[in-house]
């Protein structure tokens, strides 16, 4: 009975984990994140597709995960860009991610 109610309880947990992924992915807003150069020296150019007006966090962190950069600005429907630039920050490689009250997309940024 135990082994019954087990098996009952992963199923519908798993089905509404799926239909929840699925709902998630019907309302993606951002797409085509590149930074441009990639590696860099002094300066990048972070872009992304947005499909409505929103604001939006730009957020840089270093591998041990401590944010070094944070920048938040109303981004408007079509494409966008933010300009970053290296300041302090050493070499090595880093994670920038782009955020919206919807989703959170992150990539790899390298510094040369």
């Amino acid at each position: 009975m135990k082994k019954l109610l087990l098996i009952a309880f992963i199923f519908i947990s798993a089905s509404a984990f799926a239909q929840q992924t699925k709902i998630i992915d019907d309302e993606k807003t951002i797409s085509k994140v590149t930074s441009s150069p990639n590696p860099f020296t002094s300066n990048t150019k972070i872009s992304f597709y947005n499909s409505k007006s929103q604001e939006v966090i730009l957020t840089v962190k270093n591998l041990l995960g401590k944010t070094v950069y944070n920048f938040t600005f109303d981004s408007k429907k079509g494409n966008n860009s933010i300009p970053f630039y290296r300041d302090g920050l050493v070499s090595g490689i880093y994670i920038y991610s782009i955020q919206t009250d919807e989703e959170i997309i992150s990539k790899r940024l390298v510094i040369r």
